[in-house]
């Protein structure tokens, strides 16, 4: 019932659909981070490493593709404001430019093929697995699981999930999103869109 007034609501909500690359990055530099520190690292990123192009009288820097990433020191990537992230983010540039990750064949593979491939790069999680899947392979069964939707789902559907801590295990994270799947089905990750717009347009302090 909630969800159907979400999409109700929210009729015609998109899903982010990134280059896969970019959104790979994006999201391990997003763990434990802000917002506004999560955009100041990117477009840090972009500048050193990526393509300056001039677009309607402005200019743009392009997100770097995995070789120059691949290439670059821990200190070069650290001085972009990534911390501790910096190893992962080469290690999964890496990665990507050996073909060890082949977006190709994670875009064809299934939800739980493609999934357990990601895992493999280091600084990998569930909930980063799982929005590189939805946002950037077409994977629309993923249900990403923060802090901010586990709130969510305890306040629509403690009951069906029961879910009694603020904070999930690993295990518990695979072990919920085979019941959210079960739930919602095959077009879980939309639900998930829809519960977290509904939820924060409500909420009444900003969020981010």
């Amino acid at each position: 019932k909630t969800t159907k007034i979400a999409v109700k609501k929210y009729l015609g909500l998109r899903l982010l659909r990134q280059d896969p690359f970019q959104c790979f990055i994006s999201f391990i530099v997003s763990s434990n981070s802000n917002i506004q520190k999560i955009k100041s690292s990117l477009e840090k990123i972009s500048v050193k490493f990526g393509t300056k192009i001039r677009f309607d009288d402005q200019d743009f820097n392009i997100f770097p593709e995995p070789k120059k990433i691949a290439n670059a020191s821990i200190q070069e990537i650290q001085n972009c404001g990534v911390g501790y992230r910096a190893k992962f983010i080469i290690d999964a540039a890496k990665m990507v430019e050996s073909r060890q990750i082949d977006f190709d064949y994670l875009r064809k593979s299934n939800y739980h093929n493609a999934k357990e491939m990601i895992l493999t790069v280091p600084g990998v999680g569930n909930k980063v697995a799982d929005c590189i899947l939805l946002f950037s392979l077409d994977k629309i069964e993923a249900f990403p699981l923060d802090t901010w939707m586990i709130r969510i789902l305890q306040k629509y559907y403690l009951e069906k999930f029961e879910i009694e801590t603020k904070s999930i295990t690993e295990k518990q994270y695979s072990i919920l999103h085979e019941k959210i799947v079960k739930h919602f089905g095959s077009y879980a990750g939309y639900a998930q869109q829809f519960l977290f717009k509904m939820e924060r347009e409500n909420y009444q302090k900003k969020w981010l």
